[in-house]
């Protein structure tokens, strides 16, 4: 309406000063009556001007309401996306708050998933039966249970407690054992290291460790219980693999040095610890989709062994015997009475000290009588045969610091099938013979051939799983013992010895993994 009052009043100021034009010029053609009228034509381009401006002024007035509509509208949605940008921080706000919360949360539960826990629990019923011992009958229990934890992307750290006593062969606990009743069981610190992936491939492992080399198969010329400590270096590059390792058996020669005796002559006063080290390059080979052939060799040293007892001892300390003599007194004046002078003596307890050196050659004061510069050589081959898992395993050591011919071992084997699923089953059986001084006997089986080297013969092995990770195994072994006849110096006249003696035992297992 505004816009067009202005038009209407510009149209009649026009109208009116082009009156007041007309009127002047009819006056000043009254006084000059020479000048013309002005001509109609004029008139009407006046008025066609005027009407052309009023229209002009109306599109103007109709474009101004357009644009005044259009603000409208804008400022109506300037408005709306205010609140909508609003509400949007509120919602942000909102959002960030809800994801530093879950953010809170996966923090504080983070070392969860940093950790995973493995265990298993083994019933054992065992029946052992020799040429020169009574029957023995006894259960045994074995339980484990460890972890592993990341601790970033390059270290890792693990842990696991085991049932048994101090025996590094041995985490079985005899139900009942003698002397101690229904007493509680020793639960000991079977595992504790740490892992370094030092570089691609390269890991760097360092505390007490599962074996840090490639072992065969069903091979017992290692205990698979042992746990040793010190430092290794395990390195894969595609098929191959290499392992180095250094570890520590006894601190100093002194703790197997008994001042009391002052027995020197084959154990020395050295400083110098007992070590066991090694390096084994291998290859792993996939032939096929169903067969793989792993082969290696190792040599393994034992550093500052020879003449030094074994490096260990049931209760940690050397087995000492304690003699008690009584001797009776002279009279040099008669008549009297003659007194006794008894004397106390205490010194090495040589047969027990040569029973813990595993069947290897030992001196008079029960020092090993040889170094062991072992030379292994070992291959396992897997594939399937009508879908079952088969593997055939060798494995073939020679002890260069033995210098009495009995410096060999070696073991052979298979096995048929892995009970592992549900209604899995599985069959082995190998052959195994140690030479009495081809491998340091603290690593040997526990089981075979009592534990000790200078033994032969075979074990047969039969397993099947009810359910997954559950197991029932039964092991039999038919081991001769003292197969070169070389009786150690201190046993040369005990009863309990003789050749090729007759070692039966059998094993049924109950078993479970978690």
């Amino acid at each position: 309406m505004k816009n067009t009052t202005i038009s209407v009043a510009i149209a009649l100021a026009l109208a009116s000063a082009s009156a007041g034009t007309a009127m002047a010029a009819t006056k000043k053609a009254e006084a000059v009556p020479a000048v013309a009228m002005a001509s109609q034509d004029e008139i009407n381009a006046v008025r066609a001007q005027l009407q052309a401006l009023a229209e002009r002024l109306q599109k103007l007035e109709q474009s101004n309401q357009e644009l005044a509509h259009e603000n409208a509208e804008l400022k109506a949605q300037g408005d709306k996306l205010a609140i909508s940008q609003q509400d949007s921080e509120k919602s942000r706000d909102a959002q960030s708050d809800a994801i530093a919360k879950a953010a809170s949360k996966v923090a504080s539960s983070d070392w969860a998933t940093r950790i995973k826990w493995n265990g298993d629990f083994r019933y054992r019923d065992e029946r052992i039966n020799r040429d020169l011992r009574t029957d023995q009958i006894r259960d045994r229990i074995r339980a484990r249970i460890g972890f592993t934890a990341r601790v970033n992307d390059t270290i890792s750290v693990g842990a696991r407690l085991a049932t048994g006593s101090d025996d590094p062969r041995s985490p079985n606990q005899t139900i009942g054992a003698a002397d101690t009743g229904m007493g509680r069981r020793t639960i000991g610190l079977d595992q504790y290291y740490v892992n370094w992936k030092a570089l691609d491939g390269l890991t760097v492992t360092g505390g007490r460790m599962p074996y840090p080399y490639w072992r065969a198969g069903q091979s017992l010329l290692n205990d698979g219980d042992i746990n040793p400590e010190g430092l290794a270096l395990n390195y894969q590059a595609g098929m191959f693999f290499a392992n180095a390792y250094g570890i520590w058996l006894t601190e100093r020669a002194a703790a197997n040095y008994n001042p009391t005796t002052g027995v020197t002559s084959s154990i020395g006063t050295d400083k110098q610890g007992t070590t066991y080290s090694g390096v084994q390059f291998g290859v792993k080979w996939p032939i096929n989709g169903d067969t793989t052939l792993t082969a290696a060799a190792m040599y393994t040293s034992l550093g500052a062994g020879k003449g030094r007892m074994p490096y260990w001892f049931s209760g940690g300390s050397i087995p000492t015997t304690t003699t008690t003599t009584a001797v009776a007194g002279t009279c040099t004046v008669l008549p009297c009475t003659p007194g006794v002078t008894v004397t106390t003596t205490t010194s090495n307890d040589v047969n027990k000290i040569i029973v813990a050196a595993n069947g290897n050659s030992t001196d008079a004061a029960g020092g090993l009588l040889y170094d062991f510069h072992v030379m292994q050589l070992n291959f396992e081959l897997t594939s399937k045969i009508q879908g079952l898992p088969v593997s055939i395993f060798g494995d073939f050591a020679k002890n260069s610091g033995a210098h009495n011919g009995l410096d060999k071992a070696f073991t052979a084997g298979f096995l048929i099938g892995k009970a592992s699923d549900k209604n899995a089953w599985e069959f082995g059986y190998a052959y195994e013979k140690l030479e009495k001084d081809s491998y340091f006997g603290g690593f040997v089986d526990s089981d075979f051939g009592a534990g000790a080297t200078d033994t032969k013969g075979s074990i047969v092995r039969l397993g099947y799983a009810p359910a997954k990770n559950w197991t029932i195994n039964a092991t039999y072994f038919m081991n001769k013992l003292n197969n070169s006849g070389l009786s150690n110096v201190a046993l040369q006249s005990s009863s309990l010895h003789m050749q090729d003696e007759n070692y039966k035992r059998l094993q049924l297992d109950f078993g479970v993994k978690y």
